[in-house]
């Protein structure tokens, strides 16, 4: 797990008042669980930060026109309710072609400098602006 990582998602991302929550939930495996339990439907992020991606729109597309915009970003963690990929770190390629339409799950790219949300479906999808 990158805990320093995913403090910077939450400070950067997490409403005010949630933000302690989140973060204390994180430092353990044990209620690490809860958090990710909650990705299904993820009511705290600060949403005036992020665009909804519709139905119809391709995010791996939308993903990459957002990465072209930060030149310097060449990996991407993942928080996921799905084991198998989360606290894992994949290269941009992977993260965008592998895992994909995950519910639960936060794309993390460089920094936090650009977030990818999928909850569960349907229109479930956004990205940090």
């Amino acid at each position: 797990m990158n805990i320093n990582l995913e403090r910077r998602l939450i400070d950067k991302f997490v409403v005010k008042d949630k933000k302690e929550r989140y973060l204390t939930f994180i430092e353990k495996e044990k209620t690490r669980t809860k958090f990710l339990n909650e990705l299904y439907h993820f009511k705290d992020f600060n949403w005036n930060l992020f665009e909804k991606i519709p139905g119809n729109k391709n995010e791996r597309e939308i993903i990459l026109n957002k990465l072209n915009e930060k030149k310097n970003i060449t990996s991407c963690y993942i928080i996921s309710a799905d084991e198998n990929f989360d606290g894992k770190t994949y290269s941009i390629k992977d993260a965008i072609e592998q895992i994909v339409w995950i519910e639960g799950t936060i794309k993390v790219f460089g920094e936090a400098d650009i977030v990818y949300y999928e909850g569960e479906a349907p229109d479930r999808r956004y990205i940090s602006k």
